[in-house]
């Protein structure tokens, strides 16, 4: 059975859509129905992927247009390998199952539990509620262990069980084997993962009990006013968001585990949080029958989804981080429900503070040929702040766009007093301009108004304020000016100042990236004077500190180092390059010299933050052109044999199997494999890293055009908590 994709036309329509986004979405924020695909069944549960849909009614597992994937009757839960390449069943007393999305019928793994001397009657659940509830609980009395919740983490690595003896279990995802047990105090009838791998959140009844991943203790234990019935972090995981049967919906910051927001006011029944991606909204289901959209960032009801029939069981915000557009997926008694979610006003502060970060990483470097002294003056404590301030309103403008146009400004109330004139607009906050009293009545209904110069800055809304504009009334040609620079609060700015990375750390980082610079320009001529590359490979290396907390919330810097090269001419791309359809990274004299660089830097002056037992995240891009492969390579398995292995195809999460059988037969096998020698030549040669606990990512990019030159190796090291902070 292939698997049931989203339609191409589809995704473009929307592409097209968001496009616009940023200029009307002021207008009128909303989410819209875009697709739908009716069922003759009745639908009890879904669950998605970026691009895969799978659903239950009566036990049975269909995807869209009523496909079986399995044979199976009796499912009770259902949830989805992120990479969309199987599927866990759940079914009472028996074990979970772990069954292909891309062959019907074919089970994967049973994971069965295989200890000896294991006390089934130990440590028996609290009373489960509802009709699977009961069911759980038959089987419980009967001695049985059963079953209760399950989750995948994000990057699809770990599996995640609960059961009736209280445990929490921890797979692997290559042979679904258990790595951890973790022993409760009571049952997990729910479970979430963060993203980043820190936590594992586990509902038991009207507790949120939090488990530290990596170690595998309990960090914190929250009680609920009632039972926990639905959890989701934020794609960031810096957010809890979490459902009870009192019909709350509580956020939680994962820094502190303090409520953030509680929403007591929604409705009843409220089922099924979901974040959005930007982490700006999140919806809820009420009774079964609406989906509320809240606004987290002004606490209000941004929108309402209302099914007059009833049967919703769950709304999902999802990604295709690809065109960057933002979907929902939900469900009618008898119809799944693709969503238009563009619409909904961006996270106007990430995206700002994001851009004011790399216009700071720039400003904080010395200028060729600036002096030691003048550099001291131009950067330190008080001018990186007013610049910083500067750039945020820099870019406040740019995403305001011509918002006045848009609002329709009206002339308001005048202060005889103060002689100030309120101007208004539809959405925007008003202004005061200073107006003598003989020239009021110039004003007129604010139609012959033109506004000038504007500058904007956001506030703790997440909603654009004018700063300072310059207003030409065209009636007696005057401009008067509304100047509030410097004394408008710039919240979006002040929210981040706990992230805030230390000026000597960032000018150290700029230091050492002018080192790597000097490393890379020595090989690069060696290289040259070699023959084994021209001016035609061209290698970039860079460095940024990134602030963070880790599991137990203490504050620390990442940092991170990236390399990457490109080759510009064509002519000489197959010379220096991966030959046609090569993958040893011994056959790229680019690569190589990228290589080269890496371990003289590492094994140099970075290694400094390589201590033994230093977590390292190392992402590594390969990529290949666009012609394509018409006859199967040969793969020895040199660089490891993968199936269904987890990676990364334009930042949306995928699988994908090259093993010896397989061979390789698409560009994204070449260029996965590519990153995967990348990796053993790290493994290999960096003695530096062998100590260090290295977690890696493989992503893959392939072009649009044909050609060698548009085959190239990016990697990107974090090193987690590399900075002692004061």
């Amino acid at each position: 059975m292939n698997r049931q994709r989203l339609t191409g036309s589809l995704l473009k329509g929307i592409g097209l859509l968001f496009a616009c986004t940023l200029f009307c979405s002021q207008v009128k924020a909303q989410i819209e129905q875009r697709r739908s695909f009716p069922s003759a069944k009745r639908i009890s549960a879904f669950d998605n992927t970026t691009f895969c849909t799978a659903f239950l009614s009566d036990g049975s597992l269909l995807t869209l247009r009523d496909i079986y994937i399995c044979e199976l009757r009796d499912i009770d839960r259902i949830v989805f390998n992120p990479t969309g390449s199987s599927i866990a069943v759940m079914r009472g007393d028996k074990p979970i199952s772990i069954y292909s999305f891309q062959k019907r019928d074919q089970k994967l793994f049973d994971l069965k539990d295989k200890r000896k001397g294991l006390n089934k009657r130990a440590n028996l659940p609290l009373v489960l509620q509802g009709e699977r509830g009961e069911k759980l609980m038959k089987d419980v009395s009967k001695g049985d262990i059963v079953n209760v919740a399950m989750c995948y983490a994000d990057d699809a690595r770990h599996f995640v069980t609960s059961n009736s003896l209280g445990e929490i279990i921890i797979y692997d995802t290559k042979e679904y084997l258990p790595e951890a047990y973790i022993q409760g105090q009571a049952t997990a009838t729910t479970l979430a993962m963060s993203s980043n791998n820190y936590f594992i959140a586990a509902g038991t009844d009207s507790n949120l009990d939090i488990w530290n991943f990596q170690t595998k203790e309990l960090r914190e234990t929250v009680p609920m006013d009632a039972g926990v019935n639905g959890m989701d972090f934020s794609d960031d995981a810096s957010l809890l968001a979490v459902t009870t049967d009192d019909n709350v919906l509580t956020v939680f910051n994962t820094k502190n585990w303090e409520k953030a927001q509680v929403f007591d006011t929604l409705g009843v029944n409220l089922s099924a949080p979901s974040f959005h991606p930007e982490g700006k909204y999140i919806s809820v289901v009420r009774d079964g029958r609406d989906i509320v959209i809240v606004n987290l960032k002004n606490n209000k009801v941004e929108q309402t989804l209302t099914e007059d029939l009833g049967g919703v069981t769950a709304g999902r915000f999802f990604i295709d981080r690809q065109s960057s557009n933002v979907f929902m997926l939900s469900n009618r008694a008898k119809e799944i429900v693709f969503w238009d979610a563009n619409g909904l006003n961006p996270f106007f502060g990430k995206l700002m503070n994001k851009e004011v970060d790399v216009r700071m990483n720039e400003w904080i470097k010395m200028a060729e040929g600036e002096s030691m002294e003048d550099y001291a003056i131009r950067v330190n404590d008080e001018t990186r702040l007013k610049q910083q301030a500067l750039f945020a309103q820099e870019v406040a403008t740019e995403l305001a766009g011509d918002r006045i146009s848009l609002e329709n400004p009206f002339v308001g109330d005048y202060d005889e007093s103060g002689n100030v004139l309120s101007i208004g607009f539809n959405s925007l906050p008003p202004i005061s301009l200073g107006v003598p009293a003989g020239e009021v009545g110039d004003f007129k209904d604010g139609k012959n108004l033109k506004f000038n110069n504007t500058v904007y800055v956001l506030n703790e809304n997440d909603e654009f304020e004018l700063a300072y504009v310059e207003v030409l009334n065209e009636t007696n040609n005057k401009v008067y000016i509304y100047d509030n620079i410097g004394r408008v609060k710039l919240t979006a700015i002040e929210e981040e100042e706990e992230e805030f990375v230390p000026l000597d750390v960032m000018q150290l980082a700029s230091r050492e990236e002018e080192q790597l610079k000097e490393i890379m320009e020595t090989i690069v001529e060696e290289n040259k004077m070699n023959q084994l590359i021209t001016e035609n490979t061209h290698i970039n290396v860079m460095t940024e500190v990134i602030p963070d907390v880790d599991a137990n919330g203490k504050k620390i810097l990442n940092y991170k180092v990236g390399y990457q090269y490109e080759l510009v001419n064509k002519e000489f791309a197959s010379k220096e390059n991966f030959p046609l359809g090569g993958y040893n990274i011994e056959k790229s004299n680019a690569t190589m010299s990228l290589m080269k660089i890496i371990k003289n830097a590492f094994e140099g002056n970075f290694a400094k933050y390589l201590s033994e037992g230093k977590q390292v995240k190392v992402t590594i891009t390969g990529s290949a052109d666009a012609s394509p492969i018409r006859r199967r390579i040969a793969y020895n398995g040199q660089y490891g044999e993968y199936t269904d292995e987890p990676y990364y195809k334009d930042g949306n999460l995928d699988n994908i199997t090259v093993t010896k059988v397989t061979g390789i037969t698409s560009n994204e096998q070449l260029a996965l494999v590519r990153a995967a020698s990348v990796k053993e030549y790290i493994e290999k040669n960096i003695a530096t890293l062998k100590d260090t606990r290295n977690e890696y990512e493989y992503h893959v990019e392939i072009a649009k055009e044909r050609g060698n030159e548009f085959c190239k190796i990016m990697v990107e090291f974090i090193v987690v908590d590399a900075f002692p902070i004061q």
